[in-house]
């Protein structure tokens, strides 16, 4: 379950903050921003994006094998720059599509050793991963969309999954 609060500082700049929750195996803090570098006036833009965020786990990475880390790419501190793009069809209420590429740099705080005799792990152990999501808000009145994002995680851990695929549906609302 996640929750964000995005406000536009300026006509080019928006700050956000965030919480994630998987199942309250992991709890992520978030903060972040977007800077549209290129605009296409209301019909497209282009931009660069940058969250930082702090996750809290229920249980020690030491008794964790398959938990909230591996599904997640998480670790303690995360993270993600990227690029972020849409596509807005022409229409009052027509659906936008949306890009997003990013890379996730994620410091592990707990590293621990897996294999025997294989002496102290580091105090801090740094993983990345590239999230990849395409998705689409299709509007259903004048300040709610419901949004459909597929896509998935290419991981470059060894103790992990290659590729973790994401599919998410959300409702994303305007105040």
């Amino acid at each position: 379950m996640s929750a964000r609060v995005a406000v536009g500082v300026h006509r080019r700049v928006d700050v956000l903050a965030g919480v994630d929750s998987a199942y309250g195996l992991m709890n992520e803090l978030r903060v972040g921003a977007r800077w549209m570098v290129l605009d296409g006036g209301p019909r497209w833009s282009v931009g660069v994006a940058v969250e930082g965020s702090h996750a809290f786990f229920l249980r020690p990475a030491s008794v964790e094998d398959r938990g909230a880390r591996y599904y997640s790419g998480r670790r303690n501190w995360n993270v993600l720059p990227g690029i972020v793009g849409n596509l807005q069809f022409p229409g009052a209420r027509s659906p936008r599509l949306f890009l997003d590429v990013r890379y996730l740099m994620a410091l592990d705080t707990e590293p621990i050793q897996g294999v025997p005799l294989g002496g102290l792990p580091p105090d801090v152990e740094l993983s990345g991963a590239f999230p990849v999501r395409l998705g689409a808000e299709i509007p259903v009145s004048e300040k709610t969309s419901y949004a459909l994002t597929i896509g998935g995680d290419i991981r470059t851990r060894p103790d992990e999954t290659d590729f973790m695929p994401v599919i998410t549906f959300g409702v994303v609302t305007g105040f």
